[in-house]
């Protein structure tokens, strides 16, 4: 299946409804609500027909609608590719000190980077009655977007910013993160580099601090062929097995820049695994400035991600009046780079 940058949707064309789909079935509007509700009271052979045609036509019991008819169910639902390693915690508690005080309350759910998986999540949310979902980052299926447009559910994306202005977005640049990296690496007189990146394949985050790394990089006269690329799950294992591969490509390597607090937690080690001290052998830097990234030995020079602020400018978004022209629908907040322990002047190996 394809994905997509979020774009502009027409929201104006109708979803199909209960009434169309009896139509095409040959049967009653309560059977197919009895379908919908209470699929054992059907014969098996109606039951069948009708939730094909469901299929078919991509039609979605709207609790939002329900819940809005008796005012609005006060539930924002969230969707993040994680809940492992703390990544999207700080965003979460930021979207429910905003919530909780205004009565509203927070639904959410995890994809395991998977856009098929969200498709369905987006789909369960929709029939819970939520008022409104927020959604990390800016490449989703086609069928998603389609499937919040047609069913007039407002969302936000967080850690990105939206290239179309219609569409809320919270977020920061990744690409002026990763230059954050790579400029302070080049100020420390590192020519010999190495990124262990996300998986950039449908991942804008991931994929934009890489190439904002790599421009900068060059900019600063370091050949983009001369850095080592090694792209991993955002693991403790993967970061400390990208160390051996990184080694193995290149052993003068004297720098290296994670695109994730995780990845660098497994990289550390990987680093010791090879006899390397940080930061007198070898420097490193992380993203995210998670809470470990402070605690570690040596502690981790990382980019610092506002997420608790992201969290509480997407809830400020779904709680303000949309009808008034003071709405924040564009939020873009500043990464800024955290110097730690992990880095030290470039010292040649060779």
């Amino acid at each position: 299946m394809m994905s997509e940058k979020i774009t502009h949707v027409d929201q104006s064309r109708q979803s199909p409804t209960v009434v169309e789909i009896a139509k095409r079935a040959g049967c009653s509007i309560a059977t197919v609500s009895r379908v919908l509700n209470r699929p054992q009271s059907v014969a098996h052979e109606m039951r069948e027909r009708i939730l094909r045609i469901v299929e078919e036509v991509g039609y979605v019991p709207n609790g939002s609608a329900r819940a809005l008819r008796s005012s609005r169910s006060r539930l924002i639902g969230l969707i993040v590719p994680t809940l492992d390693s703390a990544i999207f915690t700080r965003m979460l508690e930021g979207l429910e000190s905003r919530l909780a005080p205004a009565g509203a309350s927070l639904i959410y759910s995890a994809t395991g980077y998977d856009l098929d998986r969200e498709i369905r999540e987006v789909r369960n949310l929709i029939e819970k009655g939520v008022d409104g979902i927020v959604l990390v980052g800016t490449t989703h299926r086609k069928e998603t977007l389609k499937l919040l447009h047609e069913r007039r559910v407002r969302f936000a994306v967080t850690y990105s910013l939206s290239n179309d202005h219609s569409i809320p977005s919270m977020g920061f640049d990744n690409r002026s993160g990763g230059a954050l990296a790579a400029n302070y690496l080049a100020d420390l007189g590192h020519k010999h580099l190495a990124v262990i990146a996300g998986i950039t394949r449908e991942n804008e985050r991931a994929s934009g601090r890489l190439e904002g790394f790599l421009a900068a990089a060059e900019r600063r006269g370091i050949s983009r062929s001369s850095i080592v690329v090694v792209e991993a799950p955002y693991e403790f294992s993967r970061g400390r097995a990208a160390v051996k591969l990184i080694l193995n490509q290149n052993r003068n390597v004297t720098a290296i820049f994670c695109g994730s607090d995780v990845l660098a937690v497994g990289a550390l080690r990987g680093c010791r695994d090879a006899e390397l001290s940080v930061p007198q052998d070898i420097s490193m830097i992380g993203f995210d400035n998670l809470d470990i990234a402070e605690y570690l030995t040596p502690g981790l020079t990382t980019v610092d991600v506002p997420a608790r602020l992201m969290g509480e400018q997407a809830a400020n978004y779904f709680l303000a009046d949309h009808n008034s022209l003071d709405i924040r629908s564009r939020v873009e907040l500043e990464t800024r780079l955290i110097v730690r322990e992990s880095t030290a002047p470039a010292r040649d190996r060779r």
